[in-house]
């Protein structure tokens, strides 16, 4: 995942034209420079970023400013030695058995678009962001981000809370490492900064819970649409060494009882996660993650499509166990020249089932996940300020509650030319 960060020279050259009563303000291409910096990855600045869009509209005095960009993005790729039915390498989608045939494919549908406005209300600055891609069913245009922030809240759709943007390893694989925490929610969320150094964070969220229906049906359950919101709070600091970032989450899951229509029954789930980055030697970077919890798979990316935040007792009595799930990932950077580095990035993910019920989940579901691993080893060239190209090479190996493992094998190559 991968796009740069950027910035703008001062204005001391621009060319004003009165359009609809506004002024249109373009900046010569000499004044533009991009600051080229992967730690942002492959995700926008979503706490408050007040910096100004690169094409704008704005008013005489400069008060408001309307601004669009965006990405384009190809990515190209070649599984052999086991294959992924999906663009992003997702390593809970390996086949089991492993088949041993190959794919290539071509892709463009996560190219982006977006609208930002930066405005100023006395002495104070309130930004708004909208952006989309075309990764929805048939390439149909999917909502990422929709938010108003100001005075420290956001409000609106963007990166969950229990997320650390800047933890996020470099890959050109969308998805990333399995246990990686990456999802965008409707939220409420008051961030409160300390001297640039530290921050802290709470927010309501809103997730959603599905179940395996095969599973729980003939037990009498069934998933309900959430009634309350996710908590979730984060506390990061950041020095000259990096940045440290402590997460936690509590929510209070529902579901049905068909033997009790009317009636929802509830339970707690809760997680924690611990990231960050560490500068080590010169033009060195590591990234990490560790995180784990009861009922949060909805949260972490090899998990998400699993359904696995409740399963029930197989005891009979409609009651549900929330599953144990935790894991990691490690990622090393090192910049060769100021324009070209290389990433390799480790992790795992697993699932525990409930202490005493081993052999009865494995002879209900057999297919459960027990546990997958994740590997990229990638090179990225910045060739041009606004564009990119890469190469990497991704494994991935899944193993199932009954012990049978799937493996895959996959090449990427990006372009990338942000605008």
């Amino acid at each position: 995942m991968l796009i740069c960060s950027n910035s703008m020279a001062q204005q001391d050259s621009l060319t004003k034209k009165n359009i609809l009563g506004g002024t249109l303000i373009k900046v010569s291409d000499t004044l533009w420079y991009r600051i080229y910096n992967p730690e942002q990855g492959y995700f926008q600045k979503a706490n408050f970023d007040k910096s100004d869009p690169r094409f704008m509209i704005a008013n005489e005095n400069q008060t408001f400013k309307f601004g669009i960009g965006g990405i384009v993005k190809l990515v190209a790729f070649t599984d052999f030695g086991g294959t992924i039915p999906s663009y992003d390498f997702v390593t809970s989608l390996i086949p089991i058995p492993t088949n041993n045939y190959g794919q290539f494919d071509l892709f463009a549908n996560y190219s982006r678009i977006n609208v930002k406005t930066v405005g100023k209300i006395k002495n104070y600055t309130i930004v708004s962001f909208i952006e989309g891609s075309f990764s929805g069913i048939n390439n149909a245009f999917k909502l990422r981000h929709a938010y108003v922030s100001f005075l420290g809240l956001t409000v609106g759709q963007t990166w969950s809370t229990f997320m650390d943007l800047q933890a996020a390893p470099p890959t050109i694989d969308g998805e990333g490492p399995g246990n990686q925490i990456a999802l965008r929610h409707p939220m409420l969320r008051y961030t409160y900064y300390y001297k640039d150094k530290l921050q802290a964070a709470f927010a309501v969220e809103m997730s959603q819970l599905l179940m395996d229906e095969e599973v729980v049906k003939p037990f009498g359950i069934y998933a309900q649409k959430q009634r309350i919101p996710d908590f979730i709070a984060h506390i990061k600091y950041e020095d000259k060494f990096g940045h440290i970032q402590f997460g936690a989450l509590l929510a209070m899951i529902n579901y049905g009882d068909s033997s009790q229509t009317q009636r929802s029954l509830y339970t707690p789930s809760y997680g924690f996660s611990f990231s960050g980055t560490f500068n080590l030697w010169k033009e060195a970077k590591l990234y990490y993650q560790f995180d784990g919890g009861k009922g949060i798979g909805s949260y972490i990316q090899d998990l998400s499509m699993y359904n696995y935040e409740l399963l029930p007792t197989f005891s009979g009595n409609r009651k549900v166990n929330t599953v144990w799930m935790y894991g990691g990932y490690l990622a090393l950077q090192q910049f060769w020249t100021k324009k070209i580095h290389s990433n390799v990035v480790y992790g795992m993910t697993r699932l525990e089932t409930p202490k005493g019920d081993h052999a009865i989940y494995e002879q209900y579901v057999p297919y459960y996940y027990k546990y997958g691993q994740y590997l990229a080893v990638n090179t990225f060239w910045n060739f041009y300020d606004f564009a990119n190209v890469g190469i990497e090479y991704v494994w991935g190996e899944k193993c199932n509650l009954n012990g049978e493992k799937g493996h895959a094998n996959r090449v990427n190559l990006l372009f990338q030319y942000d605008f």
